[in-house]
């Protein structure tokens, strides 16, 4: 019954705003089809038939500022998954010296490419890890923004706690992590929610120009994106059980140029507050997250080799004091105090180039120590004339096996868009 409320709620208000808006809509309809390499059978299979669409309606309202409306839908063959909702619907204005957005938005934050640490809004799936659309999810949000001649300061407020869905890839590595999978999932998804005021969230940022660096400092306080699990033995039995646990995060970020060479780093300090105490004495809690603050950093830079016409060439370091980039959750260890991650470094590599305005190619590498294995991701994309676009792509893990990139298998994707 709320799905069909929602998907009503989602077309009542693109019927609305047809007739009212002269703008022309604007959006995308895609599609791709996925193929695996069962390397148990050695055979290619079907994984996945995956369409979808996204249209937007956006247009200026004179001195009131912008208005914004896009709903988007998406419907996976094999399984017969289908989402449709809406999209982004916000209003932007301005007042003098301060700029004022409010509604369901996208918010960045942060200078690095795709790995920011100081973007605390983000809320990125581990399918959208690896295949580099990290532009993450619209919040419902009211952003303030002040501009003084040398300096500005913004500030956020999310009335409305959203937390990170868990995707099928992501439900698939629990599952197969050990015995304890089902029950991760079970927990996550009867963990109850942050309502009303309870669940607001603020953030903070101030930014300003340092020896011709952007240099941007910032703080949030909110929730974790998923719930914060321990393990429970008691004289019932075993359990696994959630909570949504407030966290705080003081963040440093820059960005420039050192010659021809684009550089950026980003650090972010923080973490959640520690689970209570058991105030019962028949029952032992083992903490299943992180129970501590840490450390997330990214540095990294680009440059575009004089290579025809032109190489374009990205590395990052990637420093996860929390642990795995695609593991939330770490069963206990002998060698391990509960709630203590292991830290983990990553190193990312970006090669692109452009044969043409009409055909480029991409290679995206990502290694881990920790896990001393990764993903390699090379692609190329023909764009047609009319708004079309081909991308034929290959996802191949590397590395020791029974790692946590192992749970990836070889697979080739064909996808197709049309933007309009």
């Amino acid at each position: 019954m709320r799905k069909s409320m929602q998907i009503a709620a989602v077309l009542l208000v693109l019927l609305c705003a047809l007739p009212v808006w002269a703008a022309t809509p604007t959006g995308e309809v895609y599609g791709n089809v996925q193929m695996e390499w069962d390397r148990g059978e050695k055979k290619v299979v079907h994984a996945a038939t995956l369409t979808g669409f996204r249209l937007a309606l956006e247009d200026e309202l004179g001195s009131i500022g912008k208005v914004h409306a896009s709903v988007k839908g998406s419907l996976e063959w094999k399984t017969q998954e289908a989402t449709l909702g809406l999209d982004q619907l916000w209003l932007r204005g301005y007042a003098g010296d301060f700029d004022y957005q409010v509604g369901k938005q996208l918010i960045s934050w942060g200078t690095a490419d795709g790995f920011n640490p100081t973007n605390y809004f983000t809320r990125v799936s581990s399918s959208a890890l690896l295949s580099g659309d990290l532009g993450g999810e619209a919040v419902w949000a009211g952003r303030l923004e002040y501009y003084a001649p040398s300096w500005s300061a913004t500030g956020v407020v999310i009335p409305v706690f959203t937390p990170q869905k868990v995707d099928s890839l992501m439900a698939k590595m629990l599952q197969e992590s050990g015995p304890f999978g089902a029950m991760i999932l079970q927990a996550i998804e009867s963990t109850k929610k942050p309502n009303g005021l309870q669940g607001a969230e603020l953030a903070l940022r101030a930014e300003t120009q340092l020896a011709g660096f952007d240099v941007q400092a910032s703080y949030f306080r909110g929730y974790e994106p998923l719930p914060g699990l321990e393990l429970v033995f008691g004289p019932s039995g075993m359990t696994v059980e959630g909570t949504y646990r407030r966290q705080q995060f003081f963040g440093l970020a820059m960005a420039g140029t050192i010659g021809s060479a684009g550089v950026w780093a980003e650090a972010a300090y923080g973490g959640p507050e520690k689970f209570a105490e058991s105030s019962n004495p028949y029952e032992m809690r083992v903490p299943l997250s992180i129970n501590r603050k840490s450390l997330q950093a990214v540095i990294g830079g680009d440059y575009t080799v004089d290579i025809g016409r032109g190489l374009l060439v990205q590395a990052q370091y990637i420093f996860r004091g929390q642990g795995s980039l695609l593991e939330p959750y770490v069963p206990p260890k002998e060698t391990m105090e509960p709630g203590e991650f292991t830290p983990a470094h990553y190193f990312y590599t970006r090669l692109a180039y452009d044969f043409n305005p009409d055909n480029s190619a991409d290679l995206v590498v990502l290694y881990g120590t920790k896990e001393k294995g990764g993903i390699i991701r090379p692609s190329y994309t023909h764009r047609f004339d009319g708004g079309f676009q081909l991308e034929l792509s290959v996802l191949y893990p590397f590395g020791e096996k029974d790692g946590d990139f192992d749970v990836f298998t070889p697979q080739a994707a064909l996808a197709v868009k049309y933007q309009f």
